[in-house]
């Protein structure tokens, strides 16, 4: 039904206006909509709704169900077994959380046991439309926990390593080791089971990498975790309820790394993933933005992944403000998550091109990859700079969400030849502007390392 403006010359329709008449049956007899009906009997003097109680408009809904009388008028009620019930009434006031309270009262239902969402929307032709949604009982745990799992710090462990090796002799360098894209994360399949994002074996081959080395630096290229329930893109039900397990997961291997170089600096560079969170938060909880536990100013928010993650209590940097956050290793060499990504060749001659006066280590890609460039100084003498990418740690079978991924008709991911090459990266450095890169790869969990082959 629309509006139609013409009746306000009919005469009829106005003395109909005007009368007792119900407004479904104004409706029905001159095909117009609602809000139009309503509007005109405020402009030509006919009966009004007027403001109620929270409980007279709920009374007038119930009622309305059977015998669909004003103020309150029926649209919809809708059940689904999963999302739970929706209701949509028409009223001349706004509807709020102690209206639709007191609306749940009414049909026998106790509002404290149930969850639910309610909006409004206003009518151009005068009222709003209430809306109810997602009405469904409270779950919990046995020990009365929500049964849905709620995000919260991950859980601590403490990890023994039987032997951390001293040093070796470096020449006076320094050794910074490099990993990226881990993409640390779950997906739920029907059978209870799950699947991993990230690939344990390759994480597995850094972290022994690490303890062998007793690098300075330890610095891993952002996209840490995955984050695809707080993404942008297309949800898969799979991804529900997968978050904590990401938080601890990433946890463990922080933990692993700290544990097999405690006297090493980490960090961890934010990517874009690992800004899902805070986007996430922004876009859709603004009021829980930067809150901190109560007396504790200094504190990471609650629901920063510096928090979540327990990085401070692991000594872990953490280099935010993606696509800006950086580290330097030196004056000439930063590291990056990076924003570009080029399928059809080199990425990192990008890099180099743009910048070529320094070094950069970046990730993103997925892609191994290291190119050298030489310009010519501001006295005619040359300069080498170089970007590389240490390639990932995440899996490179299809398993990772991404714009080739596809899924079988119970959830499963579908095999897919990916163009990315796991590895990790070696970096030693004098500190004055020398340095010599490497890049190494990572293949079913074995890496070829100074000679020596690691496997997981």
């Amino acid at each position: 039904m629309a509006s139609r403006p013409d009746l306000d010359y009919n005469r009829e329709f106005i003395a109909d206006i005007k009368s007792d008449m119900p407004k479904k049956q104004i409706m029905e007899k001159w095909s117009c909509s609602s809000g139009f009906v309503v509007a005109r009997r405020e402009r030509h003097g006919g009966p009004r709704m007027v403001r109620v109680s929270p409980a007279q408009k709920v009374e007038s809904a119930i009622a309305a169900d059977d015998a669909k009388v004003e103020p309150v008028e029926f649209v919809d009620d809708s059940h689904d077994p999963e999302k739970g019930s929706s209701y949509t009434r028409m009223a001349a006031t706004a509807w709020g959380e102690d209206d639709w309270r007191e609306f749940l009262r009414q049909k026998g239902t106790d509002p404290d046991s149930v969850v639910f969402n309610f909006g409004v929307t206003s009518n151009p032709g005068g009222g709003y439309w209430n809306k109810l949604n997602n009405v469904r009982p409270k779950t919990a745990g046995k020990d009365g926990t929500p049964a849905w799992p709620v995000i919260r710090q991950a859980t601590p462990i403490l990890l023994a390593v039987q032997e951390i090796p001293s040093r070796p002799a470096r020449d006076g360098l320094s050794l910074s080791l490099k990993c990226a894209d881990p993409q640390i994360g779950f997906r739920a399949l029907s059978d209870g089971t799950y699947e991993e994002f990230h690939d344990w074996r390759a994480m597995d081959v850094f972290v022994e990498v690490c303890r062998l080395e007793q690098p300075e630096s330890i610095v891993i290229l952002g996209d840490f975790l995955d984050l695809p329930s707080q993404g942008k893109y297309v949800q898969e039900a799979g991804f529900a309820r997968t978050t904590q397990m990401a938080l601890d997961a990433g946890y463990i291997f922080l933990s692993m790394l700290r544990a097999v170089c405690p006297d090493a600096e980490i960090v961890l560079i934010e990517g874009n993933h690992d800004k899902r969170m805070q986007n996430f938060i922004e876009q859709n909880a603004l009021a829980a933005f930067g809150l901190r536990r109560a007396g504790m100013p200094d504190e990471w928010p609650v629901m920063s992944l510096q928090s979540l993650l327990r990085l401070d209590e692991l000594r872990v940097q953490y280099m935010d403000a993606y696509p800006a956050a950086a580290h330097w290793d030196d004056d000439t060499t930063r590291n990056i998550h990076g924003t570009r990504a080029n399928s059809k060749g080199s990425t990192m001659s990008q890099y180099a091109n743009d910048l070529p006066h320094i070094n950069t280590w970046a990730g993103h890609t997925h892609r191994t990859e290291i190119v050298y460039k030489t310009v010519l100084g501001h006295r005619g003498e040359p300069i080498e700079s170089y970007a590389a990418n240490p390639g990932c740690l995440a899996k490179t079978d299809g398993t990772v969400p991404s714009v080739h991924g596809a899924l079988h008709v119970d959830g499963s991911s579908a095999r897919v030849v990916e163009d990315w090459q796991q590895g990790f990266g070696a970096l030693l450095y004098d500190g004055k502007g020398q340095s010599w890169p490497q890049v190494y790869r990572i293949r079913e969990g074995r890496t070829l390392y100074g000679g020596k082959l690691i496997a997981a």
